[in-house]
């Protein structure tokens, strides 16, 4: 058994989704979607609903008039918004108290990160939502690994300010994996596209040859989000991006920082939705 087999094997269990959320992971590559069947399903979920609605109303996402109910959701942002939407609320929910972490922190980062890289994939010949969705889940390999192995897990605490590189060989050196490998084989177990496992495969090395374009721009949010949350500004933020990974794209770092002025409001919307 590898040690990736023994990490989901040691897991109480593995984290499941409203049937919808399920549905929509799979109807991610198809267009042909029965919109009117997707709100009567959301709309049973009170729960599912509400933080749809707040999430959709956020300036986070970008919407210019006040969203009332799913049904104006469809219309105001598109089916295809929805669905992240959807998606994003129901994995945030498989992740509740997890020993260890701060989630709501987890969550805060994970949604700016999304926002963001839905910002950096718009003109980048990436599919936005599928930006958005390898976003949020940057980092829940690293959740996974705390529910497995918490004891291990719990060394990892003083290695907070480390990040990229670095934090992947610390993980290695503890688990013989790392949570982008963790992150890709849950994406693979809960059917998602692989263009969305290989994203988070290699979104800390996004200049492997075995990197897709949706890897950079993962990345890139990721340094972008990071910048956010220490009050940077933008120009000092876009400086800290790899020109390496924006000539992957490509994108120059003008338009970097253009994309990064975007988002400077994303932390204080994202605080509402936790």
């Amino acid at each position: 058994m590898s040690k990736l087999e023994k990490l989901f094997a040691d897991l109480p269990r593995i984290p499941s989704m409203p049937r919808v959320v399920q549905d929509l992971i799979a109807s991610l590559v198809k267009e042909d979607v029965d919109i009117g069947s997707l709100v009567d399903q959301v709309k049973l979920d009170q729960s599912l609903s509400l933080r749809v609605l707040a999430m959709a109303n956020s300036s986070a996402f970008g919407a210019s008039k006040r969203i009332g109910a799913i049904d104006q959701a469809v219309t105001m942002i598109g089916l295809a918004a929805l669905r992240s939407l959807v998606i994003a609320s129901g994995i945030s929910r498989a992740f509740a108290n997890v020993e260890g972490l701060d989630m709501p922190a987890f969550w805060r980062k994970s949604m700016i990160c999304a926002g963001v890289a839905r910002e950096f994939g718009k003109h980048q010949g990436v599919n936005r939502e599928f930006a958005y969705t390898a976003g949020l889940m940057q980092c829940v390999g690293l959740v996974i690994m705390h529910q497995a192995w918490p004891g291990m897990a719990r060394q990892l605490s003083d290695i907070g300010t480390l990040s990229g590189l670095a934090q992947l060989v610390q993980e290695r050196r503890l688990f013989g994996l790392d949570h982008c490998e963790v992150g890709a084989e849950l994406a693979l177990r809960w059917n998602f596209p692989p263009t969305i496992q290989n994203a988070l495969r290699w979104c800390v090395e996004p200049l492997s040859d075995e990197a897709g374009s949706l890897a950079a721009v993962v990345h890139l949010a990721g340094v972008v989000t990071q910048g956010l949350l220490d009050g940077d500004d933008p120009e000092k933020i876009s400086v800290l991006l790899d020109p390496a990974v924006l000539a992957r794209l490509p994108l120059s770092r003008v338009d970097a920082q253009k994309r990064i002025e975007a988002c400077v409001d994303l932390p204080a919307s994202v605080e509402s939705l936790l």
